[in-house]
């Protein structure tokens, strides 16, 4: 008898710990943080060293406007934009969103804004981007990758850059509610430079 008894507590304290042990996992798994998914990574190549240690690259997510004042970036609440280092090649970072848009800026004196957008946001991109300078003109050639979907190539001239400008993407902001302007709306430009001091 005495042993019937045992062996019932000893099954009892059995079950109670098997329970305890899986109310704590289950609590663990609830809770726990997402995985990290992989991260993006950026490199400058093909670029001389007297301009890649003058290039420097910002980032703002998804916005409508960005100033740019006395040698820094900020978006419109006035909180300056993330800068990501180059000084790694390629230098990882953190994707962790679906629109982005990066300013790469050589010496605050001009600069080229390229706008991401993710299908979806664990989907890691693989950025590269070449400047070269020919004739007073700087030139950035890029590469968006997808490694699981396509490629994205660019080129173009960087933009002059100003003491102080606001640069706006129109698609983002508001639309006009003027009710006196009888004529029809023009094709607005995608974005607007105001410069606030030369």
């Amino acid at each position: 008898m005495p042993n019937q008894k045992s062996n019932k507590m000893r099954t009892t304290w059995l079950i109670l710990l098997a329970m305890v042990l899986a109310g704590i996992a289950m609590y663990y798994l609830a809770n726990r943080k997402k995985p990290l998914a992989p991260f993006d990574s950026i490199s400058i190549i093909n670029t001389p060293d007297s301009i890649r240690q003058k290039l420097r690259l910002y980032v703002a997510y998804d916005p409508a406007e960005v100033t740019f004042r006395d040698s820094a970036w900020f978006e419109h609440d006035s909180i300056p934009l993330k800068e990501i280092s180059l000084r790694n090649t390629p230098n990882s970072f953190d994707k962790n969103y679906q629109k982005a848009t990066f300013f790469l800026d050589y010496d605050h004196r001009y600069f080229y804004d390229i706008e991401v957008q993710k299908p979806a946001p664990d989907a890691a991109y693989e950025l590269s981007f070449a400047v070269d300078n020919a004739l007073d003109t700087f030139r950035i050639q890029g590469i968006i990758n997808d490694p699981e979907r396509d490629q994205l190539r660019l080129t173009g001239p960087m933009m002059q850059m100003y003491q102080a400008f606001v640069l706006t993407y129109n698609s983002k902001m508001p639309p006009r509610t003027d009710s006196t302007d009888d004529a029809p709306p023009a094709t607005p430009a995608s974005r607007t430079i105001t410069v606030v001091k030369k």
